[in-house]
């Protein structure tokens, strides 16, 4: 059967070309898909500081969820400070350093009150001088800090800023800005890539991490010999919060970021891992279909010849398997490439370190091998599956004209399949509002697609008969294009659904994007009604900073606001989820008179103690309101029971969390505020209040005075940024799809020359029947356009339920109207090119060619 099939596909190479191809960029994106969630399981960065530990012990950096990926906490999650003595107690340990980490911005001393601020590659840390031997760092000049007004620099840092020993560096953390004498440089053995260093006394480290009860790590050194190590220090901090790292998980305690992206690439790869696997079959169904259905003679032919149905469905699916296998495994290779390019984008919209490195295993080559050819074996036996079962006189007839009706059972599940659609795309978020209404109606699309494919033909056939009257205007190639039309509409059909699906993505994501990013510019425009806002472009704004600013004559109220995330743990569908949410913290003293967060239910003013505020989309998603229990993980990771005080609307613009600003500034990692909130008495007040906070401005390292517009553009900033991340992914599978679309169209057109050749040898010429073929073309484009924005819009209307709660998504008609002129001029061009090359041999010639 494989001789025969091999055969076949020499003979027909146009039509399995094209499924070659579909075949090829299928298996690249599923190999793509798997190296990302490959790097998500297996990728890291080697330890600079921790690179001469032995063992270390820090927090535990995710929190665990059964049957479900385990995301990973926002800030670092500290270990207590006693655990060191334990530690030390451990058989085999050497030496045990207690390591205070709090990040720091430099000026340089240029005589002001501000400094000159030092523009770095890097993060700048500041520790105590003991964790110098985790390093190990080496005293390249001077000598180590002895007093509490000395530091010690690493020498890249030295020669960037252009400092040396002796000279003063002005190192603040926050708006909090000291002066420090350099009395030293050290140097890493391996250097330092990721960051930059500063040394202090071990007592100043931990007064500048404002925790000395809390460590960000503890470095162990073994004795020499000592086996076993790992396990002693583990079973001896069992119980206590702290997690052993070892090898090349330090890398994953000394730097969040990565942890944090290998916990943004699982979930990601793994669903964008699902859809893509879901369209690359839909795609090459697609393509494998009208491949068999320009077969359907030959293939009538075996069936009247005693063929049995079995027999058709071997040669189909050893020629499938051929072209599969091949396929998948050429298809692979490029797929590591993808996966660069996809890094490369998520890198440059800031959702991955740019030195991430992925993790180019061969598993997931093998993968998108299986499941490509899985798919495509799954695909040509739906193919075939028609024409393999009826009957050998019936075949003969249908290989000439094709059926008027579709069969009952294709027709009703098509039909159940855009009913189950629109139920998920808007029915669900009404009922069940929240992330999961969200999830259902971007979902919704794919189930709506494969709906329209059913029925497509019935669909084309509408679509030409409201033509038909603008078609016969030109007597001849109008009759020819309606008649075509009307009788290949399952030919034409196979053309008109993967345009329709590039055409629906594309509006998808486009109308998403555009709901999110405007309702969150119009929450933070809205809300914010203090007169002034104070934020910092360096690490943040000290917590003493609101006190100075209570002080200024004139001002009434000054609220900070403090920003990290917080994680939300709820019931969904019978089994526990865990949601990372964007949090903030608020002093609910004058709220009123800075902010307002739309409150729904309840009242901020009770924003006190273990209390919490949520969005309505957090509130609905985990289904809580006024009154109830939050099952909460703060930013560090830290376990609260807090209950719900109010629902507000303006999540969007402001975060889904409200938290008492003092609990959350408690559990991040520097304890400072991103902004404050100041409003005046009005009136001349507000110019003499706006002149002072620029004097202090003026006077403070980092402190810059906003206006209140301004406000919130780091959370429409995480929005906008979650949207692209969705709309990079989205944007493989839409230029798969346009493949696809280009593959279908030119083997539609290309694989009628026989009939082109017919109409010219009847009399008809060249420019007929490029007219005929012009019109047909768009039949295809309007069908696929209004089929693609007919799919697109209640998934649209879902999503901004699910977001906004208002049933109608925000559209920038000119890039709608942008993606349909892109659409139809993709579908023309597909069809018209091909067609002018069928058209150059002579009829004759083309008639008696082989196929």
């Amino acid at each position: 059967m494989f001789d025969i099939a091999w055969s076949t596909i020499k003979n027909r190479k146009g039509g399995f070309i094209a499924a070659f191809i579909a075949v090829i960029c299928g298996s690249a994106v599923i190999t793509a898909c798997g190296v990302l969630f490959m790097s998500g399981v297996l990728s890291g960065v080697a330890p600079e500081r921790y690179a001469g530990a032995t063992v270390m012990v820090g927090g535990q950096q995710s929190k665990e969820v059964k049957e479900n990926f385990d995301p990973h906490f926002a800030e670092r999650a500290t270990v207590p400070a006693s655990l060191a003595d334990k530690v030390a107690r451990v058989d085999g340990v050497k030496k045990v350093v207690g390591d205070h980490t709090v990040e720091m911005a430099l000026q340089k001393d240029d005589g002001s009150a501000r400094g000159a601020p030092v523009e770095l590659d890097h993060p700048l840390y500041g520790h105590g001088w003991s964790s110098t031997a985790l390093g190990p760092f080496e005293l390249a000049e001077g000598n180590r800090p002895g007093s509490a007004g000395e530091t010690v620099l690493d020498a890249g840092l030295a020669r960037k800023a252009g400092l040396k020993v002796g000279d003063t560096a002005r190192l603040s953390v926050g708006t909090t800005a000291h002066a420090y004498r350099i009395v030293g440089l050290v140097d890493a053995p391996n250097g330092l890539d990721r960051q930059s260093a500063a040394f202090f006394t071990d007592s100043r480290a931990a007064e500048l991490s404002q925790r000395p009860d809390r460590l960000t790590a503890i470095g162990v050194l073994g004795e020499d010999g000592a086996d076993g190590l790992a396990d002693k220090v583990k079973e001896a901090v069992a119980g206590s919060g702290g997690v052993v790292y070892t090898g090349d998980d330090v890398g994953d305690l000394e730097f969040l970021d990565i942890g944090e992206s290998r916990g943004f690439l699982i979930p990601l790869s793994a669903s964008f891992g699902g859809t893509a696997l879901a369209v690359v079959i839909f795609v090459v169904s697609s393509t494998l279909g009208l491949v068999i259905h320009q077969r359907r003679r030959e293939l009538a032919m075996l069936r009247a010849i005693a063929a049995t149905p079995r027999q058709v469905h071997r040669l189909i699916g050893s020629e499938v398997l051929l072209v599969g296998v091949t396929g998948a495994v050429l298809g692979a290779a490029p797929g590591f490439l993808v996966a660069g390019l996809l890094r490369d984008a998520f890198a440059g919209v800031g959702v991955l370190p740019e030195d991430f490195e992925l993790s180019f295993n061969p598993l997931p080559a093998v993968a998108a091998v299986l499941l490509t050819v899985l798919g495509a074996r799954l695909a040509g036996f739906i193919a075939a599956f028609r024409i393999a079962k009826i009957q050998p006189v019936e075949a003969l007839s249908e290989s000439q004209v094709e059926k008027d009706e579709l069969g009952k059972g294709r027709k009703a599940t098509g039909v159940g399949l855009i009913l189950l659609g629109l139920v998920a795309a808007i029915v669900l978020p009404l009922v069940i509002p929240g992330e999961l209404a969200v999830a259902g109606a971007g979902g919704a699309l794919v189930v709506l697609m494969v709906g329209s494919a059913l029925i497509g033909p019935i669909l084309v056939r509408a679509a030409t008969r409201l033509m038909t009257p603008l078609l016969k205007r030109s007597r001849v190639s109008g009759f020819l294009a309606s008649a075509n039309s009307a009788a290949n509409a399952r030919r034409l059909s196979s053309a008109v659904v993967p345009l329709a699906l590039g055409a629906a993505m594309a509006l998808m994501q486009l109308s998403m994007l555009n709901t999110v990013e405007t309702t969150a510019k119009e929450q933070a425009a809205t809300g914010v009604v203090s007169d002034y806002v104070l934020t910092s472009d360096t690490t943040g704004l000290s917590t003493d900073l609101a006190e100075k600013v209570r002080a200024v004559d004139g001002v009434e109220t000054a609220i900070p606001v403090a920003r990290s995330q917080a994680m939300l743990t709820y019931i969904e569908i019978d089994k526990p989820n865990t949601k990372p949410f964007s949090a903030q913290g608020l002093d609910p003293r004058g709220l009123d008179r800075t902010l307002d967060l739309d409150v729904r239910e309840g009242s901020l003013d009770r924003l006190r103690g273990d209390t919490v505020a949520l969005s309505w989309i957090a509130a609905d998603t985990a289904r809580l309101k006024v009154g109830d229990t939050a099952d909460m993980n703060l930013g560090d990771g830290v376990s609260k029971k807090l209950k719900v005080v109010a629902v507000y609307g303006n999540g969007l613009g402001f975060g889904d969390v409200t938290l008492p600003h003092d609990m959350l500034t408690a559990h991040t990692a520097n304890q400072q505020d991103a902004a404050l909130l100041v409003s005046t008495a009005g009136g001349g007040a507000q110019q003499r209040v706006g002149a002072e906070l620029d004097k202090l401005a003026a006077a403070t390292p980092g402190l810059t005075v906003q206006n209140p517009e301004e406000f919130g553009a780091v959370q429409q900033g995480q929005f906008a940024q979650q949207s692209w991340t969705n709309l990079i992914a989205n944007a493989l599978l839409m230029l798969y799809v346009l493949i696809a679309v280009v593959n279908t169209l030119v083997m539609a057109t290309t694989g009628r020359s026989r009939e082109f050749a017919m109409l010219r040898l009847i009399g008809t010429s060249k420019r007929q029947t490029r007219r005929m073929m012009f019109m047909e073309s768009w039949i295809v484009v309007v069908t696929a356009i209004v089929v693609g924005v007919a799919i697109a819009i209640p998934p649209a209307v879902g999503s901004a339920l699910g977001l906004t709660g208002q049933p109608i998504p925000h559209v920038q008609p000119l890039a709608w109207g942008g993606v349909v002129l892109f659409v139809a001029l993709l579908g023309w061009l597909s069809i018209s090119l091909p067609t002018r090359s069928a058209l150059r041999g002579r009829p004759i010639d083309a008639v008696y060619a082989g196929e």
